[in-house]
């Protein structure tokens, strides 16, 4: 009996240790079906409506009415912005309102006045100024809109165009209109250029605005850099690629 005691004892603990491996096994091997992920401290999520603008620096209302549009306080001052998000099959529009009692164009003092800054997440990694992402800046002056790249993590970028193959993509414009200061982008969603983002259905882009807001005060040259939707390296808006033949053309054909 002792000897049949300890056997089935053995037999329990082989039984429970085969069963434990086949329970970790299914744990580690099993396939993810998790969706890509959108970091927690996403703030929005754009998806595009589709349609195209005519970039004059006046994100007009019936122009933009496809647009997906997202308004948030700044951090920086009491300022607030709305961005609207629009696409082609070719192209990403990006159209900003900020309610500035000013917009100062032009150089002064060896500064260019009123600034956007659109600082992307190209990979959705929730981290920006990762080497090789995108940023525009819209200026207040011929050319009007700068296609850079991030050189290091500290958020230092040098111009597409100074590089062996990097041109020169995309286009903006800013204006004053009525009480605010708006700026309309269009940026190629895949120019070719190894120095900018390659962007496909389903990819989601993540990016930070900056305005730098430039005014004279009692003769002295002051700038506020306002950032949308608030400040931190992690914490951004996002935009999720939508297929546009899919979207586009799939509905005429059903019907």
């Amino acid at each position: 009996m002792n000897r049949l005691g300890i056997g089935s004892i053995k037999l329990i603990r082989s039984v429970i240790f085969i069963v434990c491996c086949l329970i970790l096994s299914s744990l580690f091997l099993r396939p993810s079906t998790d969706l890509p992920a959108v970091h927690a401290s996403m703030h929005y999520l754009f998806h595009p409506g589709f349609g195209t603008a005519t970039i004059d620096g006046n994100v007009e209302v019936n122009e933009w009415a496809n647009a997906d549009t997202y308004t948030s306080a700044m951090y920086g001052s009491d300022l607030t912005g709305t961005l609207h998000v629009m696409q082609s099959s070719t192209n990403l529009y990006l159209g900003f309102v900020v309610d500035d009692d000013e917009l100062t164009v032009g150089y002064k003092w060896g500064l260019t006045g009123d600034t956007l800054e659109i600082e992307f997440d190209d990979n959705n990694s929730g981290t920006l100024f990762e080497v090789g992402e995108n940023k525009i800046a819209i200026m207040p002056g011929d050319p009007w809109l700068y296609d850079h790249y991030f050189i290091n993590n500290t958020g230092s970028s040098e111009d597409d165009v100074i590089q062996p193959g990097g041109q020169a993509n995309g286009e903006g414009y800013l204006t004053r209109q009525g009480d605010d200061n708006h700026f309309e982008v269009r940026f190629p969603l895949c120019s070719g250029d190894a120095y900018d983002f390659c962007l496909s259905p389903g990819d989601i882009v993540g990016l930070r605005i900056k305005y730098s807001d430039m005014y004279e005060d009692n003769s002295t040259l002051e700038i506020i850099t306002n950032v949308y939707p608030v400040s931190g390296n992690d914490e951004l808006v996002t935009i999720e690629i939508m297929d546009y033949f899919y979207n586009c053309y799939l509905p005429l054909i059903q019907n």
